[in-house]
């Protein structure tokens, strides 16, 4: 009862002492250098959600998908992607991924019989592939038509994607329905649609970013179930190889949420706040760059273009959430109401 407390008096005074911003339902507001949020949902109740959020106005407009196409988004909105002139939104229980126009929001088309989708990344105008939570390969689907092409099959779980050249690097995050162990990188050759190879690093690999420098970092959660040590990992893009592994102190954290500022030369991730680090650094930082005072910080966001940083709270996981927009030196900027459990963001600008 007393941390519940605490909890509610540190919200009330972090609203009281920063800018809050205003919420509307003008679609006409959507301008570039705005973000747009996923807000999740609860499981299984299909009360997902897109929000846009316009610094220049300081307005927040709240369930633009329902209001430019009277139809719900779906059971769990997983993630955003902005691809030239449409947004895909993938909707993990539902199955789907809607494609929307990035000026006008209307539908564009959808991709279905899908089985638990988790992200969309493009290989070209003609291809892209769809990562998995439940089924152990990969979807191949020609984005002009909105059809299902092929398939690659990994073996294993998929979840984030990142291309470099002509391979995709796609984490094996969950351990779902398989009896291998949710610690491999694997490689796609994009020409060819062929599994290749696989790289062996932490358990739960739940965030990659690509650097200035042309190497993969890897961020390991170490576990649900606390099963090792998280870690973060330093990977050579050309050889495959591990150039440094980094241990966490704590067995009992779980890292998660690995995103790079817009010079590629600085890391960030949640680990009870939001943490960074140089790519040089030689090992973890001890200090945060924001701590999370009793706040449940969900997921992580940076602008590169307006060098901003925005965290989503979840809160208690069943109201509105509240993302909080803070300067590269941790100070916070605004922080503004969205929808139920608030995840990816996309950037307008970017």
């Amino acid at each position: 009862m007393f941390k519940k407390i605490i909890f509610i008096l540190s919200i009330s005074l972090l609203f009281s002492c920063s800018k809050k911003e205003d919420v509307n339902n003008d679609i006409d507001d959507i301008s570039n250098g705005g973000v747009f949020i996923v807000n999740e949902g609860n499981f299984s109740v299909a009360n997902s959600s897109l929000s846009y959020y316009n610094p220049e106005t300081s307005i927040v407009t709240s369930n633009m998908f329902y209001q430019v196409n009277n139809v719900p988004l779906g059971d769990v909105a997983q993630s955003i992607t902005i691809n030239n002139e449409l947004i895909y939104i993938v909707i993990n229980n539902s199955g789907i991924i809607y494609s929307i126009d990035r000026k006008t929001l209307e539908f564009k088309g959808k991709i279905s019989e899908l089985t638990s989708p988790r992200e969309i990344i493009f290989i070209n105008d003609q291809k892209a592939y769809i990562s998995d939570l439940y089924s152990s390969s990969i979807t191949i689907v020609n984005p002009t038509d909105y059809n299902i092409i092929g398939k690659i099959e990994l073996g294993k779980s998929s979840d984030c994607m990142v291309k470099y050249d002509d391979e995709v690097f796609i984490a094996n995050w969950s351990s779902y329905a398989q009896t291998k162990v949710n610690n491999t990188i694997m490689v796609v050759n994009s020409e060819n649609d062929m599994l290749t190879d696989s790289i062996v690093i932490g358990v739960e690999p739940n965030s990659m970013v690509i650097d200035v420098e042309d190497q993969l970092w890897v961020l390991c959660s170490g576990g649900f179930m606390n099963d090792e040590m998280p870690t973060l990992w330093k990977i050579n893009l050309y050889t495959h190889e591990i150039i440094k592994q980094f241990i966490f102190a704590d067995i009992q954290k779980n890292p998660d949420n690995l995103c790079i500022n817009g010079t590629g030369d600085s890391l960030y991730f949640l680990n009870d706040g939001v943490t960074v680090m140089s790519i040089h650094d030689q090992q973890l930082p001890d200090n945060m760059l924001i701590d999370e005072n009793n706040r449940n910080f969900y997921l992580l966001g940076l602008s590169s273009v307006d060098n901003e940083i925005f965290v989503s709270d979840a809160l208690d996981y069943n109201q509105n959430g509240v993302i909080y927009r803070y300067k590269t030196n941790g100070k916070l900027i605004s922080s503004f109401e969205v929808g139920i459990i608030p995840g990816c963001f996309a950037f307008n600008n970017q």
